[in-house]
């Protein structure tokens, strides 16, 4: 019997070989950013002294993705609270993601916080619930036309307006009170603006080194930037700063995070 002749072999055009390898490398990115776990996360909306505030709707998007690189999937989220000012969401991956809040009447309340930043990917689509809670307190309104400044960038922030939101905090009145400081930070975070929010936050420290929301802005816009040594620095500073076990319980998930990812600096 005279033995088989081996297959010639296959020659495929180039065009036909760029296709198959676009399709591979889309197959296996799909694989991996849907095989990352679901997180749900719950969290409140309350006043400064604990009363919670009904009927207002959390914004949430994310920035960067699994391990600080791009985000794949849906990245923004919205969520109301309820009559005791609790809401909850299911869907965050792995990331880096800013949450804020707008209360009529109130000032803007904003942060940015690591997720699972290096959760192992194809660990499984279940939902997985996060062991913190996030509170967010929007602030009192302050009076004068620097409130009335702030009140409009919230405005215009609602209505995503966002060249109207650099122009109002583009400058900063003088002199400025830490209260007008911190408020502009938030609404720079909330509009993704950590450029305009960091310097803000600063000023705001050398003004008031004991205010947790300086210090917790300052770690925020830092972690927007992906500056994560900062980040950690300024988070474990404002958990410090903070006797609120759910304010406490976020920032040590959040330095946690920043340690698999941190490069230590020399």
């Amino acid at each position: 019997m005279r033995p088989a002749r081996p297959f010639p072999p296959l020659r495929l055009s180039r065009p036909l070989r760029l296709l198959i390898c676009t399709v591979c490398a889309v197959a296996a990115l799909t694989v991996s950013t849907s095989g990352q776990t679901m997180n749900r996360l719950k969290g409140r909306v309350v006043l400064e002294n604990g009363d919670p505030i009904a009927d207002v709707d959390v914004h949430m998007e994310a920035l960067y993705g699994f391990n600080a690189g791009d985000y794949v999937g849906q990245r923004t989220y919205t969520a109301k609270t309820n009559a005791k000012g609790e809401w909850s969401v299911v869907g965050l991956k792995a990331g880096i993601w800013v949450f804020d809040v707008t209360a009529p009447g109130r000032l803007t309340a904003a942060v940015a916080l690591p997720i699972n930043l290096v959760t192992s990917i194809g660990s499984g689509a279940s939902a997985l619930m996060l062991p913190w809670q996030l509170v967010l307190k929007p602030g009192a309104p302050i009076e004068g036309d620097v409130g009335r400044m702030l009140m409009d960038a919230s405005a215009a922030l609602a209505a995503h307006d966002a060249d109207k939101v650099r122009m109002l905090m583009s400058s900063v009145p003088s002199p400025a009170t830490v209260e007008y400081l911190n408020g502009a930070g938030q609404v720079c975070l909330a509009a993704h603006e950590a450029g305009l929010a960091s310097p803000l936050f600063q000023q705001a420290i050398q003004k008031d080194p004991s205010s947790f929301q300086a210090v917790l802005g300052f770690a925020s816009s830092s972690l927007m930037r992906r500056d994560f040594d900062s980040a950690s620095r300024a988070f474990a500073a404002a958990r410090d700063r903070t006797k609120d076990k759910d304010e406490q319980k976020y920032l040590s998930a959040a330095i946690g995070d920043l340690a698999k990812i941190m490069v230590p600096t020399k």
